[in-house]
């Protein structure tokens, strides 16, 4: 009689690990990526000088790409820390802890003060937040759902 291997295969163990290892980075790079695109439309295409307000006393200033990687990027990697934290520390109600977090910090990030620039770039700069938000909040809480 030939006997087969029972060893199971490494994403056996925990089926829902492997989409969340890849949708929580993928979520990051897809805001990022969203948000580069949309600068280039602002800037290249329509030709919009796009500015951040006057803040921690720095002047107004055009945003730049290294300006929106940063803003892009940076937010969402302290998000994932903290998820992973609470994952870890409270894991019955990580994510909607997480989550409610996270939606009152992008709420709360908004620019509400256009302290130096129009209405119109606080809108379109309120739009780029969302977009990033967009990307990486359901990412996050679906895969922390999923975790075992």
């Amino acid at each position: 009689m030939a006997t087969t291997p029972s060893t199971p295969t490494p994403s056996a163990h925990h089926p829902g690990r492997t989409p969340g290892r890849l949708l929580r980075p993928a979520a990051v790079c897809a805001g990022l990526l969203a948000n580069l695109l949309y600068l280039l439309a602002l800037t290249d295409i329509a030709g919009y000088d796009l500015r951040t307000p006057a803040v921690f006393g720095q002047p107004v200033q055009s945003v730049t790409i290294t300006l929106v990687t940063l803003s892009s990027v940076v937010p969402a990697l302290l998000g994932w820390a903290l998820l992973e934290l609470l994952e870890r520390r409270l894991p019955q109600r990580a994510t909607a802890l997480w989550t409610t977090l996270a939606v009152l910090l992008l709420v709360g990030g908004l620019p509400y003060d256009g302290a130096g620039v129009t209405t119109t770039d606080q809108l379109l700069l309120a739009l780029m937040h969302l977009i990033v938000g967009a990307a990486v909040i359901p990412a996050f809480a679906i895969t922390s759902l999923r975790r075992p």
